[in-house]
């Protein structure tokens, strides 16, 4: 490798303190400047089978007083590392040599690439060189396997629109609410009525002659008697039901002695000023209707409407021997009874709400025991990528040459402040939705540094690791593919999953999965980068449909600005 020790020096000082994506591509800068160094990486296999070990082996030549520090953790993605040995030394002079050996595997066949590993000596950074191998399937004997038929077609239901679903769903939840709120309301309808009805008096002399309206015809056929004793049987109720709210309010429920009783005590204590006449027709009206319903005798007719008479003389009477309400009183009524509609109209509004909230819960209860929680918060509570992904999609050209790409937000244009000894080498432009703490994160970034020479993809992708990890990000795996978009460019993906920073300070993270293309082209070096959450399913179809929709415009600039 290359050495100009002050531009490393100056480079890593830069990915320290300056933005993530200046500092990415100053480390691809600085890689294709430095000299070949005392660091070298050997496998001892270029083609293995699934599963078996390659040994890597990094050899170091340094002075025996070089602090050497080798790569640690799963640093030879995609190849996975299943042990680290012990370091051998060995001195000549005032040098010594370092190997550290590595015991690699793959359990997918395919082409990989073990990418360049960083070994620090003095705390400048050197790399060994990429390495291809290839992990071959293990040979099967087919005369040995059974082997079985093609399964028949299977018909499926074709699939519907879902909109005639949540249509029935809302019909039914508006058709319960409906019903809850005609009942309550309806209810509350008849109590308020009942509260207009007229006052006991007016009420009381209105039903005695709504009797006789009932009774002056009788139906043919019908007995008498029968007739008489439902007639005696509704003129007591009306007599007991006035006395009942006016004088004794256990009027209805007392027998016909109880009753006299209780209205000679009260005349007694002062209590009602009636006569004792009165009390005494009352008596013979009780006993006669007694008479009427037990023993089934018949008074006739006159007797029947002379009754009614006395009965409404004793309502009458009644009503002037019951004292008038003082002032107080009647005001402290009609406070009791503006409070009472208050304390209605609140309990009819509390009823309702709680009925359609409680109609509510039961309608989320079994959606969620049918469709599932995350459905239910999806589509009715919302989601802010399933918003994104659902919205309408903008196709926006980015950079020069221009990076096509459809997004679910237009791209913002972040400026990156170069230092001054690079702005006549490079021109890099920058644009970005989000950022590594948020739900999604896109990036699309176009640097020319100018000259004929391209990038090299796999130190682009290590230093795009590096301003992953100064973001926040940690514990990183990472694979890498070759890339053909649909026109036929050519370039590296890369992706795999970490744990992404909730916030700036970093102190909680979430699983979270990246993917980066990378392309290259004479002076020209271009990045599309999307990450979002691990189990968001929604983001994981938009970073499909985003990466799926990367142009390519095959304009090489000849200079930089």
């Amino acid at each position: 490798m290359n050495s100009n020790p002050n531009t490393l020096q100056s480079t890593t000082c830069f990915l320290k303190y300056k933005s993530i994506f200046l500092g990415f591509v100053l480390s691809v800068f600085a890689l294709t400047q430095v000299e070949a160094q005392q660091v070298i990486g050997a496998i001892d296999t270029t083609s293995i089978r699934i599963g078996e070990q390659i040994t890597y082996e990094v050899s170091v030549e340094a002075d025996s007083t070089d602090l050497v520090l080798f790569p640690e953790g799963q640093t030879f993605q995609p190849l996975e590392m299943i042990e680290a040995y012990k370091i051998d030394t060995s001195f000549a002079g005032a040098k010594m040599n370092l190997i550290k050996r590595y015991g690699l595997t793959q359990f997918d066949s395919g082409s990989y690439t073990i990418p360049r590993q960083l070994v620090s000596i003095n705390q400048k950074p050197f790399y060994t060189d990429s390495i291809a191998i290839e992990v071959n399937n293990v040979v099967v004997d087919t005369t040995k396997q059974g082997l079985y038929d093609i399964k028949d077609i299977v018909s499926v239901e074709r699939t519907t629109s879902k909109f005639w679903t949540y249509l029935l769903y809302f019909l039914i939840l508006a058709a319960l609410i409906g019903a809850f709120l005609y009942f309550i309301i309806r209810r509350s309808r008849k109590k308020a009525e009942a509260e207009k009805k007229l006052p006991p008096f007016e009420q009381a002399i209105f039903s005695l002659k709504q009797l006789d309206e009932e009774y002056k015809k009788p139906a043919r056929g019908v007995d008498e008697r029968d007739v008489t004793k439902a007639y005696y049987s509704k003129l007591t109720d009306i007599v007991r039901r006035y006395l009942d709210e006016e004088v004794y309010d256990r009027s209805m429920e007392s027998t016909s002695s109880e009753l006299i009783d209780r209205l000679m005590q009260e005349k007694q204590e002062g209590k009602i000023d009636l006569s004792k006449e009165t009390i005494l027709k009352l008596d013979q009206i009780l006993r006669r209707a007694d008479l009427t319903k037990f023993a089934r005798t018949s008074p006739g007719t006159g007797q029947a409407e002379a009754d009614r008479l006395v009965a409404e003389e004793i309502v009458k009477e009644t009503k002037e021997a019951i004292p008038e309400p003082t002032e107080e009183e009647l005001m402290r009524d009609a406070a009791y009874r503006e409070a009472l509609a208050k304390r209605r109209k609140r309990k009819l509004i509390l009823t309702s709400v709680i009925g359609v909230f409680g109609i509510l819960v039961i309608a989320t209860g079994i959606l969620v025991a049918t469709k599932g929680f995350d459905y239910v918060k999806d589509n009715f509570i919302g989601h802010p990528s399933k918003d994104l992904l659902e919205g309408d999609w903008v196709r926006s050209e980015y950079g020069y040459p221009p990076v096509i790409v459809s997004t679910p937000r237009v791209l913002e244009r972040n400026e990156i402040a170069l230092p001054d000894s690079l702005k006549t080498q490079m021109d890099m432009s920058t644009f970005t939705y989000g950022s590594l703490i948020d739900e999604f994160y896109v990036v699309v970034n176009n640097t020319r540094f100018g000259g004929k020479n391209e990038a090299d993809l796999e130190a682009a992708s290590q230093g795009f690791i590096s301003t992953l990890e100064a973001s926040g990000a940690k514990n990183l795996i990472v694979k890498s593919e070759k890339y053909t978009t649909p026109e036929g460019t050519e370039g590296l993906r890369v992706y795999g999953t970490g744990e992404f920073p909730n916030s700036i300070n970093a102190q909680k993270f979430s699983p979270g999965a990246y993917e980066m293309l990378l392309f290259t082209a004479p002076g020209v070096l271009q990045q599309v980068l999307v990450a979002h959450r691990e189990d968001d399913q929604y983001a994981k179809e938009m970073a499909a449909r985003i990466i799926n929709s990367v142009e390519l415009q095959k304009t090489v600039p000849t200079d930089v600005k």
